[in-house]
C-alpha cells in the first residue's frame, strides 16, 4: 500500500518524539515568555501616566522574560535540530539499505546520477524539514495563537479588526503553497537529471576525449544547468513574491488598528498602555506572517523529497530471506538447468527452454554467438535474476528456495563485466574471503595469471586500482575477479568470458594453473574463447536463448555444426592475427 509523503515524514519523527516534545515544550515556554514582555510594558505605560513609581521593576521584569526566552528558544534549538540530524541518518541508512536489496532490473532503469542526488540533496531538504522547518512551524503556530490570545484579552473587537485581512492571507497561502509544491518538485528532479550528465560525462571521460566530445558535452551541461537555473529562479520568484505581499496584509492590518484604536483611546474606551500593548502583539504576528512563506516552502520543499525517496523506497527489492544463515554448510552437487525461459522487461526472450546439467565436480562450458543467452545463466544460477520456479537447481535444491547468503557463500561467481572498488589490490582480491591468510591471496593470484603482475606494481599489493579498477587494464581487472573468486575456495565456479580481456598467450597460462584450481570443483564457464572449452567434460552450444548442440570438442568438430563453425573462424582470426604481428616484427 502507497505511504503518503507526510506519513513517511511522521514515521522517521516518531522514534524521536520525546527530542521533539521536549523542543516543542521549550518553544511552548519561550513563547509565553515573550508575550508577557508587551505585558510589561502596557503595565508600565499605565504606571507612567499614574507617576512612574514603578518603572524600574517592570525594567527588570522585561530584561527577566527576554534572558529566559532565550535560554527556552536556545533548548528548542538544540533538541529539534538535533533530531532533524537523526532524522537524516535514519533516512540515509534506510536509503541506503534498501538499494543494496533491489535488483540489476532496478539499475538498467534508474541512473546512477540520479540515484545519487535523490540520496544527498533530496536527503538534505528532508532534514531541514525535520530540523529548522519543525522549529519554524511549531514556533509560528505557538506565537499565532498565543499572541491572538493576548489581544482578545486586551480588546476582542480590536483584535477581529486586526483579524480582518485574514481570509486574504489564506487564500494567498493555498496558492502559494501548490505553486512551490509544483515548482520545488521540479527542481529536484532536474537536479537529479543534472547529477546524472556529470556522472555519465565523468564515468565515459576517456570516450568523450577519445572522440572529441568535449564542445558537445558542454554544451549539453550548459543546457541542462540552464534549466536547472530557470526553475530554480521560477522557484525564487515565487518565494519572494509571496513575502512582500504578506507584509503588504499585515501592514494593511496594521492600519486598520492604527485608525480604530487610535479613535477609542482618544474616546476613552482603552488606555494608552493597552493600545501600546496591542501594537506590540500586532508587531509579534508579523514575523510569523513574513516567516509563513518560508516554512510553507521549507514544508512542501522536504515532501516533494520524501516522495523522490519514497520512490526508491517502494521499489520492489528482493524477496524477505529467512534468518541469517552463516553456520549452515556450503552448498555441493550439481547445477542443473530444467526447461527455463527467461527474458529481460522490455528486451525480448533470452532463454528459451534450455536445458543441461553440470555434474557434481565437472566443468561444462557454454559456448555460443553474442547475445545468445551464456551471461543470462550465470546471472540466474546467482539469483541476480530471479529465475522461474523449478527451473534452476543447485545440490538439487530449487535456487528459489535457497536463502541468497548460503547460496552465493557457496559459489565463486565472476561476472562478464569485472568491477573492482577504488581499493588496495590486496582489499580487492580478499573481497572473496576477508579473512584469507595471505598465502592464499598470492595463490589465488598466482592461479589467475597476476602474481608477478603485482610484484611488477610499485606498491606491489598495497596499489590503490582508483575508481572501477581503471589503472589497470581490462584484462587486469579480469583476473583480479578471478582471484577474488578463487580466495573462498567455494565448491561452486561460475565463471562468466574472464578471458574476453586476455591475449592468447596469458589464456593458455592461467588455463593450465585452472585446470588444478576447479578440479573437484562444480564449475560452470561462459564464454566465447573455443580454447577455453577444449578440455571441458562437455560443451554445451548456444544460439539465440536455445540449446542447439551438446558434447565433448572432438565431437562437436566432428558434427560440423555451429560450434564447428564458430571453431574455423576463429582459427583463421587467430592465423591471420599471428601474420600480423609477424609483420609488424
Amino acid at each position: 500500500m502507497r505511504v503518503s509523503p507526510a506519513r513517511r515524514v511522521l514515521g522517521y519523527l516518531r522514534p524521536y518524539a520525546a527530542r521533539y516534545g521536549a523542543g516543542t515544550a521549550c518553544l511552548a515556554l519561550a513563547t509565553g515568555l515573550s508575550l508577557g514582555i508587551p505585558w510589561q510594558v502596557k503595565e508600565a505605560v499605565d504606571d507612567l501616566r499614574a507617576g512612574g513609581h514603578t518603572l524600574g521593576f517592570h525594567a527588570a521584569v522585561i530584561v527577566g522574560l527576554a534572558f529566559l526566552q532565550a535560554l527556552a528558544r536556545l533548548g528548542s534549538r538544540f533538541t529539534i535540530l538535533g533530531a532533524g540530524q537523526w532524522v537524516e541518518h535514519d533516512v540515509r541508512r534506510d536509503l541506503y539499505a534498501h538499494l543494496e536489496t533491489l535488483p540489476p532490473a532496478f539499475y538498467l532503469t534508474h541512473r546512477t546520477g540520479d540515484i545519487m542526488s535523490r540520496a544527498t540533496n533530496d536527503v538534505q531538504a528532508l532534514r531541514a524539514l525535520a530540523g529548522f522547518g519543525a522549529v519554524m512551524l511549531a514556533g509560528t503556530t505557538f506565537t499565532f495563537a498565543g499572541t491572538l490570545v493576548a489581544m482578545w484579552s486586551i480588546d476582542p473587537r480590536l483584535t477581529l479588526w486586526a483579524l480582518a485581512p485574514s481570509p486574504l492571507l489564506v487564500l494567498l497561502a493555498r496558492r502559494f503553497n501548490h505553486q512551490v509544491d509544483v515548482e520545488s518538485t521540479a527542481v529536484q528532479a532536474q537536479l537529479g537529471t543534472l547529477s546524472a550528465k556529470v556522472q555519465e560525462s565523468l564515468t565515459g571521460a576517456s570516450v568523450v576525449r577519445a572522440y572529441t566530445m568535449e564542445p558537445r558535452e558542454i554544451d549539453a551541461f550548459g543546457r541542462l544547468n540552464g534549466e536547472y537555473l530557470e526553475r530554480s529562479l521560477r522557484l525564487a520568484r515565487t518565494q519572494a513574491a509571496f513575502s512582500p505581499m504578506l507584509g503588504l496584509i499585515s501592514g494593511l492590518g496594521g492600519l486598520i488598528i492604527l485608525w480604530v484604536g487610535g479613535t477609542e483611546v482618544l474616546e476613552g474606551r482603552m488606555t494608552l498602555g493597552s493600545f501600546v500593548a496591542f501594537n506590540g502583539y500586532l508587531a509579534y504576528l508579523a514575523w510569523p506572517t513574513l516567516a509563513l512563506g518560508w516554512t510553507l516552502a521549507n514544508l512542501q520543499r522536504g515532501l516533494a523529497a520524501m516522495t523522490r525517496i519514497a520512490e526508491i523506497l517502494e521499489a520492489a527489492g528482493h524477496p524477505a530471506e529467512p534468518e541469517r544463515t552463516a553456520g549452515l554448510p556450503l552448498l555441493h552437487g550439481p547445477i542443473e538447468f530444467r526447461n527455463v525461459s527467461f527474458g529481460y522487461d522490455g528486451r525480448g526472450q533470452a532463454l528459451d527452454g534450455v536445458s543441461f546439467t553440470v555434474a557434481e565436480g565437472a566443468t561444462v562450458v557454454v559456448v555460443g554467438p553474442t547475445g545468445s543467452g551464456k551471461s543470462t545463466l550465470g546471472a540466474l544460477v546467482s539469483r541476480l535474476y530471479e529465475p522461474p520456479p523449478g527451473t534452476v537447481f543447485v545440490g538439487g535444491h530449487d535456487v528459489r528456495e535457497l536463502p541468497r547468503e548460503r547460496l552465493r557463500r557457496s559459489m565463486g561467481y565472476v561476472p562478464q563485466e569485472a568491477f573492482l572498488f577504488s581499493r588496495s589490490i590486496s582489499d580487492n582480491v580478499a573481497l572473496g574471503d576477508e579473512a584469507a591468510p595471505e598465502a592464499r591471496l598470492r595463490a589465488s593470484a598466482e592461479t589467475a595469471g597476476l602474481g608477478p603482475e603485482i610484484e611488477g606494481f610499485p606498491e606491489g599489493w598495497a596499489t590503490v586500482v582508483g575508481e572501477r579498477g581503471l589503472t589497470l587494464s581490462g584484462g587486469q581487472r579480469q583476473r583480479v575477479a578471478l582471484a577474488r573468486s578463487l580466495v573462498a575456495e567455494p565448491p561452486i565456479l561460475v565463471l562468466d568470458d574472464v578471458f574476453s580481456a586476455v591475449d592468447a598467450g596469458k589464456e593458455a597460462e592461467i588455463l593450465r594453473s585452472l585446470r588444478a584450481a576447479v578440479a573437484g570443483r562444480t564449475t560452470l564457464v561462459m564464454t566465447h574463447r573455443l580454447r577455453v572449452a577444449q578440455e571441458a567434460d562437455r560443451i554445451v552450444v548456444l544460439d539465440e536463448g536455445r540449446v542447439v548442440e551438446q558434447g565433448t570438442h572432438a565431437a562437436l568438430l566432428a558434427s560440423d555444426g555451429l560450434y564447428a563453425r564458430l571453431w574455423r573462424v576463429q582459427q583463421i582470426e587467430q592465423e591471420l592475427a599471428s601474420e600480423e604481428a609477424g609483420t609488424a616484427e
